[in-house]
């Protein structure tokens, strides 16, 4: 059932991400979406070519690898998906630090991340995965 749940969830991120990234580095999708530059004021860029890119390239595509890695039942799926939990976690705090807002999409989006992050801790917990890398594998 987590696996359900998760797999379900890192699709509707890649979809959303896919999506959310290729308007932003799109001037009319900027202006069809209401996406501003007036909205980088307080962030370091002029720009929404590197949060597009980081968008499309890291949470759309790394949800999606997520998910295949599921799919294919590899051992380190659960670990992947306590990274993008983290990734998700984290790009949503920052992307309200940047606007200097918080609106109710960042509210689910952070709970999306947190459950990621949740049920792949459940997941190497119930498999009982040992964590890669490990000096004592090696």
């Amino acid at each position: 059932m987590i696996k359900l749940v998760l797999l379900g969830l890192n699709l509707l991120l890649t979809i959303g991400a896919l999506a959310g990234g290729t308007l932003a580095l799109s001037a009319t999708g900027q202006a069809a979406a209401g996406i501003d530059k007036s909205m980088l004021v307080n962030s370091p860029f002029t720009s929404f070519l590197i949060p597009g890119l980081f968008l499309l390239i890291v949470i759309g595509l790394g949800n999606l690898l997520t998910a295949w890695s599921h799919l294919k039942k590899q051992a380190n799926a659960p670990y992947y998906q306590c990274l993008m939990g983290i990734i998700q976690c984290f790009w949503i705090i920052t992307q309200c630090l940047m606007l200097w807002t918080i609106n109710p999409l960042h509210v689910i989006f952070f709970s999306i991340g947190l459950v990621q992050l949740i049920g792949g801790s459940l997941l190497v917990k119930r498999e009982k995965l040992r964590f890669p890398f490990s000096a004592q594998q090696n």
